[in-house]
């Protein structure tokens, strides 16, 4: 596309414009979904119905929890020999970004977009204007795009395909004419500021706040559109349809527009959200659920007297325990009206279960209770469910390569950026701090190869870490102490409880045990007494299991009149409905 030619930047925005029109849809299920996940009590414009049953909200702090618990960090390689202290230096400098841009905090909000979008968006960039675009200038950024103010060709076939792609943003009006990036300023005048989209569609933020709301700073309605094809950048005005900035494409050959999705839709270039599948499940829980509560008010205990006389009911009621009273009516009656319908709780309870079913079983995933009567079939099962879980790590995985990719391109083209790099010594504790910046790059960088470390995208907590320590002990080292004995090697009980310690928080751990001067190593010595041979015999007790979903499907059963054994009723009375 030329810039210069008014006809094809005419014919650019009508079409931008009915590519924003085609995700109405999308949009409005979305903010539906989201006041769903807020409920009731959020704002004024959240749900209109209580969701006493937040089924939604608990599969989507499952999912970000174990899909998002910290940024990820980036293992760079290259296969030029010579080339491989500048690719770890390289690793050093990309390693320093996500606190700086805190990565962290915008993955777990990008894998949100995800669950509730057909897309998780970021922008990312090295900014060279300044603080036009609220960034230090030669500060990279990674910056979250909403589906409100995402849009793409919806005329392709395919996501290769697309002519072009972009989002909407507010700028401060004074920083805008300030600055040198942007042209054609003569007479603009600032926006009126508004929540509300370019059709008068409803946005996700119009839920907290009024669509007017009075800001401190003038603001300006800006559109950037990428355009792949051309290898173009343009930025212009929404309302004054004037074109402000053109630059050629200087960065990652994918753009700047990473998106994560989890499930595609085949013949279509719009994603699936996990949401989309759940949304019924949750809102027939939760009618089920109101239905069910209804009911259990207008429950009603009364006595009836037949016969009688009002002054034998009266002396009736007021009378205390134990008191004589004179009284010619009938012998009093309880009647009862209303109350819980079982089969309407029995359907509500499957409901549930259903929804943890095609949520992916989130009482495995969430730990929230064991599914099965053995440790055997639950860690079957938990392997199962993990499997849906590691593809869509697998979809945030390859999504933050995408990121890093940039983030490196960046840093690596960025002609003004310092760093300090404190790099270990191999073989010993010792680290020297050296300086990074333009003249430390050797090479191009086509020939780094970027690989993201899938593992610290994990977490990695101090409690994650004793839980590690213990398993690493007691199924590795204490086995194989008398071969690590045979070998030299003796192990530190004294650092295995200074790590206890700190891991568990509780550095006291480490005085329980007290060793003599001069201390010894400990070391881990067969007993000569000890038998050649050992054997074990594992005793099964048909006891009955405590799980969620056999507690379930016992009460479900007496719900509907069934008759449960003892045995089911155990586990029913034991486990969570």
């Amino acid at each position: 596309m030329n810039p210069n030619n008014v006809r094809q930047f005419s014919r650019l925005r009508k079409s931008i414009d009915w590519s924003q029109r085609q995700f109405d849809f999308p949009r409005k299920e979305r903010i539906a979904a989201v006041k769903q996940f807020v409920g009731y009590h959020h704002c004024e414009d959240g749900a209109t119905l209580r969701v006493p049953v937040p089924l939604i909200a608990l599969a989507v702090l499952i999912y970000v929890r174990m899909l998002a618990p910290r940024a990820p960090r980036v293992l760079i390689t290259t296969k030029e020999s010579g080339l491989r202290p500048t690719a770890a230096n390289l690793e050093l400098a990309v390693n320093q970004i996500p606190p700086e841009v805190k990565l962290g905090a915008t993955l777990r909000r990008m894998v949100t977009e995800a669950i509730f979008s057909p897309w998780g968006i970021v922008k990312i960039g090295l900014h060279t204007v300044g603080k036009a675009l609220g960034h230090d200038y030669g500060e990279s950024f990674v910056d979250l795009v909403t589906l409100d103010d995402y849009f793409v060709d919806m005329a392709a076939k395919s996501a290769d395909q697309i002519d072009y792609e972009g989002n909407d943003y507010w700028l401060d009006y004074e920083e805008f004419m300030e600055s040198d990036a942007f042209k054609r300023k003569d007479g603009l005048k600032a926006d009126e500021y508004t929540l509300i989209g370019p059709a008068g569609e409803d946005r996700a933020e119009s839920m907290t706040a009024d669509s007017s709301p009075e800001t401190a700073k003038d603001k300006l309605w800006l559109r950037d559109v990428w355009l792949p094809d051309e290898g173009l950048l343009l930025t212009y005005g929404v309302k004054s349809e004037r074109l402000h900035r053109v630059v050629d494409w200087d960065g990652p050959e994918r753009g700047p527009y990473p998106k994560l999705c989890f499930s595609e839709v085949p013949g279509n270039t719009v994603p699936l959200p996990p949401v989309a599948i759940w949304r019924d499940l949750h809102e027939l829980a939760n009618s089920l659920f109101r239905k069910l509560g209804n009911e259990a008010e207008a429950f009603k205990r009364v006595l009836g007297f037949p016969g009688g006389n009002d002054e034998s009911v009266e002396g009736f009621k007021k009378a205390k325990d134990g008191e004589g009273i004179a009284y010619n009516g009938g012998r009093p009656e309880k009647l009862e009206a209303g109350g819980v319908d079982p089969k309407t709780l029995a359907f509500d309870m499957q409901v549930r279960d259903l929804f943890s079913y095609f949520a992916g079983n989130l009482d495995s995933l969430g730990g929230l209770a064991p599914l099965t009567e053995t440790v055997g079939q639950d860690k079957l099962i938990g392997e199962a469910a993990s499997a849906q879980l590691r593809d869509m790590a697998d979809c945030v995985v390859e999504t933050s390569g995408e990121i890093f990719t940039a983030l490196a391109y960046y840093e690596w083209h960025d002609p003004i950026k310092r760093r300090k790099l404190e790099k270990p010594i191999p073989g010993t504790s010792l680290s020297v701090v050296i300086n990074w910046g333009r003249e430390s790059k050797q090479g191009e960088f086509s020939q780094y190869d970027l690989a993201i470390d899938v593992y610290s995208l994990q977490d990695n907590s101090p409690s994650t870490k004793l839980q590690k320590l213990g398993l690493i002990m007691t199924q590795y080292v204490f086995p194989m102490a008398p071969l690590i004995e045979q070998a030299g090697g003796t192990i530190d009980v004294q650092r295995i409880l200074e790590d206890i310690g700190k891991y568990a928080d509780m550095p006291e751990v480490a005085d329980y045990v007290t060793f003599m001067e001069p201390m010894q190593q400990p070391g881990w010595k067969s007993s000569s007494n000890a038998p050649a041979h050992t054997t074990r015999e594992y005793v099964r007790k048909g006891q009955p299991g405590q799980s969620r979903q056999g507690a379930s499907a016992a009460m479900q059963q007496l719900l509907m009149g069934g008759g449960v054994q003892d045995s089911e009723m155990q586990g029913a009375s034991g486990g969570a409905v």
